[in-house]
């Protein structure tokens, strides 16, 4: 069987979204003065981005590879196979007023940031769906909102390696 895409991605947005709840621990929306309302698996590039739905994290894939040291086909008693994934883990947050508290607003982008990444270093299997994943690295900026508004962001990637036949 090819490497499931669509069900190790739904791992990761479960993974966020079972730390979006104030029991939880780091809880997703810790320090936000709003909790995250959306977390879905999409492309904020593509899709129509309004204030209400904010805070957002997104996620997609941004690249995979595979090791090649195992050809041939998998399957119950063919070859196993290593897969390394690269998650774009998108965070956008606005918060009505923020032109007049700025940095207050940073923070709160910093926080959720810091948030992202908690859950993926308590979340380090993505309940056994890979052998380890953690976040490698995140850029901050600004996104286009669907009425014309920006807000500030960021992108995290979490690396996962996969073992699947």
């Amino acid at each position: 069987m090819p490497f499931d895409y669509e069900a190790n991605s739904l791992a990761v947005r479960n993974a966020l979204r079972g730390y979006n709840t104030t029991t939880a621990s780091p809880d997703l929306s810790s320090g936000l003065t709003r909790r995250v309302i959306t977390v879905e698996i999409d492309d904020p590039d593509v899709i129509a981005m309004r204030l209400n739905d904010l805070p957002a994290v997104y996620i997609r894939v941004q690249g995979a590879d595979e090791d090649a040291a195992g050809l041939g086909a998998t399957g119950p008693t063919g070859t196993r196979k290593f897969k390394d994934v690269t998650y774009e883990i998108i965070g956008i947050y606005h918060r009505d007023g923020v032109h007049t508290a700025h940095a207050t607003h940073l923070t709160e982008v910093y926080r959720l940031a810091e948030n992202i990444e908690g859950v993926f270093q308590a979340e380090h299997q993505l309940s056994g769906t890979a052998l380890w994943v953690h976040p490698n690295n995140t850029n901050f900026g600004a996104f286009q909102l669907s009425d014309g508004l920006r807000a500030k962001g960021f992108v995290t990637q979490v690396k996962a390696k996969y073992l699947f036949r």
